[in-house]
């Protein structure tokens, strides 16, 4: 009897595990592309539902991109993936304001409408003015966020704690949106062609960075701020100095 009610638990896993493998999910499907004041306020990400094929998970993906005193260029995706792992990651791809500010949220999930989420609220916000005031340094920079090509990036001062003018342009394609180019330029502490720490994928979408110069290598900051997962992308070049030195007392 004890042998017959194992064997029945072990079939009963395998059809369950099975049946989460062929089920068809659905899930929230839409992309958006807009430039916003204030995300967190103003966007408003719902889609319609549509069902999955079998075996596909359900994704999430927004990317939020500013630069000082401009406006915030907003990318999102929601559909049907058949690649992916179920995860939920926020990545802050540069240190915090002042200067541009470019940050990720992207989830997979396994349950039906899981790829819910209606606003930006919980991983973007709006610096307060204590933390933005901060009195001007002597650089200055073109400054602008655009679809497509920026018609005017004024010379703006930089604020104490940026040390460099970025000027570049981000190509994302994939996870239904059509391929589209965002301008940036500003004031950072990023140096060479790594506003998103030479990451080529966010979520289901592809991105390519290219800027005027040559990319440059230095230790910069890409850290989670949301409770999900850590994403650390610059922990590696921190501690490199350190092997080194410590290689250097071997003979």
């Amino acid at each position: 009897m004890g042998a017959c009610c194992i064997r029945c638990f072990l079939l009963f896993l395998l059809g369950a595990s099975l049946w989460t493998l062929v089920r068809n999910l659905r899930c929230e499907v839409g992309t958006a592309l807009s430039l916003e004041d204030d995300p967190s306020q103003t966007f408003n990400w719902t889609s319609k539902a549509e069902q999955c094929l079998p075996g596909e998970l359900c994704q999430e993906t927004v990317v939020l991109i500013k630069a000082d005193g401009g406006k915030t260029a907003l990318l999102a995706s929601k559909g049907c993936t058949p690649q992916g792992t179920e995860s939920m990651t926020f990545i802050q791809y540069t240190p915090p304001p002042p200067g541009l500010v470019v940050v990720s949220y992207s989830n997979y999930c396994n349950d039906s409408l899981c790829n819910s989420k209606e606003s930006v609220r919980s991983f973007w916000y709006q610096p307060g003015a204590a933390a933005t005031a901060r009195p001007p340094g002597a650089l200055r920079c073109p400054t602008c966020v655009a679809l497509g090509s920026c018609t005017s990036a004024p010379s703006l001062p930089c604020a104490n704690g940026t040390t460099q003018c970025y000027q570049g342009r981000l190509d994302f394609s994939g996870g239904g949106l059509e391929s589209t180019a965002v301008e940036v330029k500003g004031c950072t502490t990023v140096v060479g062609c790594r506003l998103l720490a030479t990451l080529n994928s966010v979520g289901p979408l592809t991105v390519k960075e290219s800027c005027g110069y040559r990319p440059v290598l230095q230790p910069r900051q890409a850290e989670s701020g949301g409770p999900w997962g850590h994403a650390s992308l610059w922990a590696l070049e921190l501690l490199l100095p350190a092997v080194l030195l410590a290689l250097a007392h071997f003979p």
